[in-house]
């Protein structure tokens, strides 16, 4: 779709749509990927999510932090992990984050029930998501209690090759998702957990698609016109190259963007980004995984920006259905449909 047509399927050539801030203040906006309160305390977040609109966000456990350090600004392994390392760190970082939901009034999504209450009620509330299947350590058992325990968003992999695959910013050791790997997807699957693919290589991406009876989703990153390598600087390597991007899309999967500032100078180039993919994708494969505190520059350092990003875009002629998809409809879709598939015992 170019942009000429997507315009004018949003009605912007008939009458520039306006935004009112005040009125268009309804909760229905997400964040696909989120570290919103890592480093600081966020007292208020139920407040600052009802003020710009966001009625959902996935707050993000990074599973390998323990053993990983920044080096010359790139994350890496700093050493090996020790047996039941990571998946007591997960524990411990997912019963502070409970505690977090908490104290900040937030509901926390574990269910397709509290999901289809959230939306019809219109109250704040958070998902829970690893960052990368380190703390399963192999197991398929740490990953059904972890479901029990609240988990329903599984990025498979990050900073780390661990059992479950290969990640696109180091050598590949599988080849993609390795056997165990495999079982993950499928797990997942019948488990009621959403996946997501971002911080993995071409390969993994698309075994998973395969594999995957449910849309998964590329929570955060950029798309690239060539497919990236591990050795090219982060940015980079992290794309997702763009048949790729294409692939998750025809599968009803949603490809989020970062709020890099490394990557977009300002909250307007991070909303023509967006278009732009919109553009190639479709609007209902698109969303918004901030990367909030994960980073140290970005467009949309706060959810106070949410707002600015509406109005910026709809300036742009998105008419209202694009524009709720584009900032977390989309998100919530596939995550509806992911909990829904969970078989019950």
């Amino acid at each position: 779709m170019n942009r000429r047509r997507f315009l004018a399927s949003a009605g912007a050539l008939a009458l520039m749509p306006t935004f009112a801030r005040a009125q268009d203040r309804a909760l229905k906006y997400a964040d696909m990927h989120s570290h919103a309160g890592v480093g600081r305390r966020i007292d208020n977040m139920r407040a600052l999510m009802v003020e710009n609109g966001l009625l959902i966000i996935a707050r993000a456990i990074s599973t390998d932090r323990p053993v990983t350090h920044t080096v010359k600004g790139r994350r890496t392994v700093a050493r090996e992990a020790q047996p039941g390392e990571l998946a007591a760190n997960f524990e411990m970082r997912l019963a502070e984050l409970q505690a977090a939901l908490e104290r900040e009034g937030l509901t926390e999504i574990v269910s397709a029930e509290t999901l289809e209450q959230v939306l019809i009620r219109r109250t704040p509330a958070a998902v829970i998501a690893a960052e990368g299947g380190d703390f399963l350590e192999g197991s398929l058992q740490r990953l059904e209690a972890a479901r029990r325990s609240g988990l329903i968003h599984l990025q498979l992999v990050h900073f780390r090759v661990s059992e479950i695959g290969d990640i696109s910013t180091e050598a590949p050791r599988y080849g993609g998702l390795s056997a165990f790997g495999r079982e993950v997807v499928a797990a997942c699957n019948r488990l009621g957990i959403l996946i997501d693919i971002a911080h993995g290589t071409s390969a993994l991406i698309e075994q998973t698609l395969e594999l995957s009876t449910q849309p998964v989703i590329y929570s955060h990153g950029q798309p690239g016109t060539a497919e990236p390598h591990y050795s090219q600087r982060l940015t980079a390597a992290r794309s997702i190259y763009m048949p790729i991007a294409r692939k998750v899309a025809q599968k009803g999967g949603v490809v989020g963007i970062w709020a890099n500032g490394g990557s977009y100078s300002s909250l307007d180039s991070y909303a023509d980004a967006l278009l732009a993919l919109a553009e190639t994708l479709g609007a209902a494969h698109v969303g918004v995984g901030t990367d909030m505190d994960g980073m140290r520059k970005m467009v949309v350092p706060t959810y106070r920006e949410f707002l600015d990003l509406a109005e910026l875009m709809v300036k742009r002629g998105v008419g209202a259905a694009d524009l709720d998809n584009l900032l977390g409809g989309n998100y919530i879709r596939v995550l509806k449909r992911a909990l829904a598939a969970e078989i019950k015992p």
